[in-house]
């Protein structure tokens, strides 16, 4: 242990040399106890999420190669949270380096992968196969939409045996990379010397992962290279794990012989995540975002989740525009600057549009014609009050009866700003709650609308 927080003293002190000292002191001055050491790693207990989240992210590589110069061995850092302590010590917590130009992110770890109904099987099938390669689930078949968490598992499996033991050679490619490595092999002048690389490269696989296998269907040379390299493999009994986004039955234009071998050992499915998973999944990535996750409310979530039902990945994006949104212009992390932050993001088919517009119209027709000034009127820069209080009046209503984003509602009223149509809003209300006549031209231009 004593030699452990040595040579993190001593990597830190080169390292503060090399990156910005705000950053340094940030990130770095509270990581000053060592939970283990143990497989050739030295395990780090870090603050917060936040922190371990931008340590993996920026910083892990560079202080690997800190601490293979000082060492000259195999021996890494890894970094861990104090709640994290209490899993199993063999929960993989950052990736090994790889050999080949594709390595496996460090975030797609077991404890970084969210599980509901929808992908717990999946899950669960992921970990024995990370267990014990070499099992009766060979291959292990994933296959599900896109931004559903295929990747997410696939490297997970490869992290949990390396981190088990570092010197297995894992392999992560995808059916694209292998085609254009195949491609590359038999088509320049090298040719045997490139042909016996490719080989080099996927036979002496210990572990292979293959991602969006469908990539290779109509692609005949490539899949009878595959299939070699499969039969390989699975002789030597090495795991094999493939990612597809359909079933193995399902793939089109792909040889009988594949499809058959894809079947030889357990196909899991991840479908679609109910409301539960999606809200979690936000929460954690919540977490990496922002110091203090509570500062965004529940209903926050539960709009955005709301929002993006179909994958994780658009989730994630969402999220992700909304804190930067927030953030970058010190607005509150409100539910109405989720419609406002994701205005172009939320899907909205054709005809919802068309009767949409038809809606709103139908306000500023109203309006226009109770208050007796004209549509144009409404849309328009003037200031005459008679105008701006029915503008007020309209943008009130069709926010109260459609709920359009702030930023939607403006540019029905002449391109007005956010704040604007924010203050018109609060206005009326306001006026609503203490001006009785103007809650008598509310209440009735409510009853004409929606009569």
């Amino acid at each position: 242990m004593e030699d452990g927080m040595n040579l993190w003293k001593q990597t830190l002190d080169i390292l503060k040399k090399d990156i910005d000292e705000t950053d340094f002191s940030v990130l770095f001055s509270e990581v000053n106890e060592i939970y283990k050491v143990e497989s050739n790693y030295i395990y780090l207990i870090v603050p917060n999420a936040l922190t371990k989240f931008r340590i993996e992210k920026f910083y892990i590589n560079r202080l690997n190669e800190i601490l293979t110069n000082l060492t000259n061995s195999l021996v890494k850092f890894k970094f861990i949270l104090k709640d994290e302590i209490s899993f199993s010590d063999d929960t993989p917590l950052t990736k090994k380096d790889q050999p080949y130009k594709r390595p496996l992110k460090a975030e797609y770890t077991f404890s970084n992968f969210e599980t509901g109904e929808s992908n717990r099987f999946a899950f669960i099938s992921a970990m024995k196969v990370a267990e014990t390669p070499e099992s009766l689930y060979n291959p292990l078949y994933i296959f599900g939409d896109v931004g559903l968490g295929k990747t997410h598992l696939m490297m997970a499996i490869g992290h949990y045996i390396l981190d088990n033991k570092i010197d297995t050679n894992v392999v992560y490619t995808s059916a694209q990379e292998f085609t254009e490595d195949f491609f590359l092999a038999v088509s320049t002048k090298k040719g045997k010397e490139n042909i016996e690389d490719f080989y080099h490269k996927y036979r002496d696989a210990d572990v292979l992962l293959v991602d969006d296998i469908q990539f290779l269907e109509g692609k005949q040379s490539t899949q009878e290279e595959f299939f070699k390299v499969f039969e390989h493999l699975h002789g030597l009994n090495k795991q094999i794990v493939i990612t597809s986004d359909r079933s193995a039955n399902e793939l089109k234009n792909m040889m009988a012989r594949l499809k058959s071998r894809f079947n030889w050992g357990l196909s899991v499915d991840i479908k679609a995540p109910d409301k539960p998973l999606r809200v979690n999944i936000l929460k954690r990535k919540l977490s990496y975002l922002i110091e203090n996750p509570k500062d965004v409310p529940l209903e926050v979530l539960d709009v955005i989740a709301d929002i993006f039902p179909k994958n994780a990945r658009d989730l994630e994006g969402g999220l992700r525009r909304y804190v930067t949104y927030c953030v970058s212009l010190n607005y509150p992390f409100t539910v109405e600057n989720v419609y406002t932050a994701l205005d172009s993001l939320i899907p909205q088919k054709e005809d919802e549009k068309h009767q949409n517009t038809k809606n709103f119209d139908s306000v500023k027709r109203e309006v226009a014609g109770y208050f007796k000034v004209t549509v144009a009127d409404l849309e328009s820069s003037s200031r005459k009050q008679q105008v701006t209080y029915a503008r007020q009046m309209a943008i009130f209503l069709i926010k109260e009866l459609y709920g359009p984003s702030l930023k939607a509602i403006g540019e029905l009223f002449g391109n007005r700003d956010h704040a604007t149509v924010s203050h018109s809003c609060d206005k009326i209300n306001n006026l609503i709650k203490t001006n009785p006549l103007v809650k008598g031209d509310y209440d009735l231009l409510m009853k004409k609308i929606n009569s």
